[in-house]
């Protein structure tokens, strides 16, 4: 018995050597496909906040602008009704493109502001109108268009729902901070 009994042992004693380094081995293959597949996700996570930054860089300066026409600050005299409407087009275009890539508040605070400042759906063959007046307290859009007013541009205004200052900047506000969100970019980075 005490020969079965030391053969047993030796059996078990290569069994358990000839396991370990085989064990090791599966540990280090397991955790180097892991470590590759964070790198992975980590590398795509970049590349998706390169293109929403990129997208950033190209549709904020062109909501700023529609801010700025229906607010009547910044460069405002020198944006056409014509221009506000090709601004909608552009933005429109490259939201709805890249819609999925962004966050679901983000797109309803795009929305939001797209609806304070144009009344979209205006009819067939229609484009959207302008939610803002051509003369106000702050200025006559005729008078100090940096190029010559077109009077067709009247038309393009909707003076019966004009956005209120108010809900202007809360709704560029809201679509910025999102936008910003969306992105990537924590208010706390930027301090």
């Amino acid at each position: 018995m005490s020969e079965n009994w030391q053969i047993g042992i030796a059996i078990a004693q290569v069994v358990l050597g000839a396991s370990v380094p085989a064990i090791i081995a599966y540990f280090g293959w397991s955790l180097n496909r892991r470590l590759k597949s964070i790198d992975q996700a980590q590398w795509q996570n970049r590349k998706i906040i390169e293109l929403r930054l990129d997208i950033y860089k190209d549709v904020s300066p062109k909501l700023n602008s529609m801010y700025c026409f229906c607010a009547w600050v910044g460069d405002w005299k020198s944006i056409s009704p014509a221009d506000m409407i090709n601004l909608k087009r552009q933005t429109d275009k490259t939201i709805n493109v890249y819609r999925h890539l962004f966050n679901e508040h983000f797109y309803l605070a795009y929305n939001s502001f797209i609806n304070t400042v144009f009344r979209p759906f205006g009819g067939a063959n229609l484009d959207a109108r302008i939610r803002s007046e051509i003369r106000s307290a702050n200025g006559d859009r005729k008078l100090v268009f940096a190029d010559k007013w077109n009077s067709e541009w009247d038309s393009m205004f909707d003076l019966q729902n004009v956005a209120t200052r108010n809900d202007l900047e809360e709704a560029y506000s809201n679509l910025m901070n999102e936008f910003r969100t969306s992105v990537g970019l924590k208010e706390s980075l930027l301090k």
